[in-house]
C-alpha cells in the first residue's frame, strides 16, 4: 500500500512539473519594433491583441520578439492568414517564426537567428541568417545573410484555416514540424538559444496558442 501511495505521489509530482515547465507566451513577455523604428515599443501599440489572438498587419515590416532568451525548447503555435478584405493585400504571402536570436543580437530587420519559414509553397524551410549555420542531411550549410533550407515536404492548410507548428531545439539539434508532420531538420546549429521573434512582412497574419515548454 506504501509503494502504491509513493508511486501515485511521485506520478503526481512528475505531472506537476511538467505542467510548470509549460508556459503560455503572454502580451507582457514581448516587445515590438519596425523598420523605421527599431526602438522597442509596447506591443499593443504596433499589433492587435484580441480575442485570444495575436493580429499582424500594416504598412511596416515588423517583429514581435521576447524579452527572455530561451534554451532547449519546444516551442508551439497556430497561425493563419488573415484574409480580411480590408487586410488584404496582393503580395504573395510571407511570414515566419524566429528562434536562437543572441540577446546582443540587433534589433533589426531581420535579426540574427534561425527562421521556420511561413511563405506561400515554402513553408517549412529554414532559414539561417546572419552567419548561423548547421547540417541539414549531413551537409553543413554555408554561411550566409540569408541561408535558405528547403523543407523536406509540403503541409500548409489552405488559406483562412489554421496551421499547428511546432519547433523544437535542444543542444543544437532542431526539429520543425507542420500540421503534426516533419518538415524539416538540422543539427550542429551554431546559434543554440536566444529570444524568439514572430514576423510581420506585409502579410496580415494571425497566431495563437503560442505554448513554451523546457525540455532536457
Amino acid at each position: 500500500m506504501f509503494q502504491k501511495l509513493a508511486f501515485v505521489l511521485l506520478l503526481v509530482f512528475i505531472l506537476n512539473s511538467c505542467a510548470v515547465q509549460q508556459k503560455s507566451l503572454e502580451t507582457d513577455d514581448w516587445y515590438a519594433f519596425t523598420k523605421a523604428n527599431t526602438a522597442r515599443q509596447e506591443p499593443s501599440k504596433v499589433y492587435e491583441f484580441t480575442d485570444g489572438m495575436i493580429r499582424m498587419y500594416g504598412e511596416e515590416n515588423g517583429c514581435l520578439m521576447t524579452k527572455k532568451s530561451y534554451k532547449n525548447f519546444e516551442l508551439t503555435l497556430e497561425y493563419r492568414w488573415n484574409l480580411e478584405e480590408k487586410y488584404k493585400t496582393k503580395s504573395t504571402k510571407n511570414s515566419g517564426v524566429m528562434y536562437n536570436i543572441p540577446l546582443d543580437a540587433s534589433d533589426k530587420i531581420w535579426p540574427k537567428g534561425i527562421q521556420f519559414q511561413i511563405k506561400e509553397n515554402t513553408t517549412g524551410d529554414f532559414i539561417f541568417l546572419d552567419q548561423v549555420t548547421a547540417k541539414v542531411n549531413g551537409k553543413s550549410i554555408e554561411a550566409g545573410a540569408s541561408v535558405v533550407s528547403a523543407k523536406f515536404l509540403a503541409n500548409e492548410n489552405p488559406y483562412g484555416e489554421w496551421n499547428s507548428v511546432v519547433i523544437k531545439s535542444f543542444n543544437g539539434k532542431i526539429t520543425q514540424y507542420l500540421n503534426g508532420k516533419l518538415v524539416n531538420e538540422c543539427t550542429e546549429a551554431s546559434s543554440t538559444e536566444g529570444k524568439i521573434s514572430l514576423n510581420y512582412e506585409h502579410s496580415p497574419i494571425d497566431f495563437k496558442n503560442i505554448k513554451l515548454k523546457s525540455i532536457h
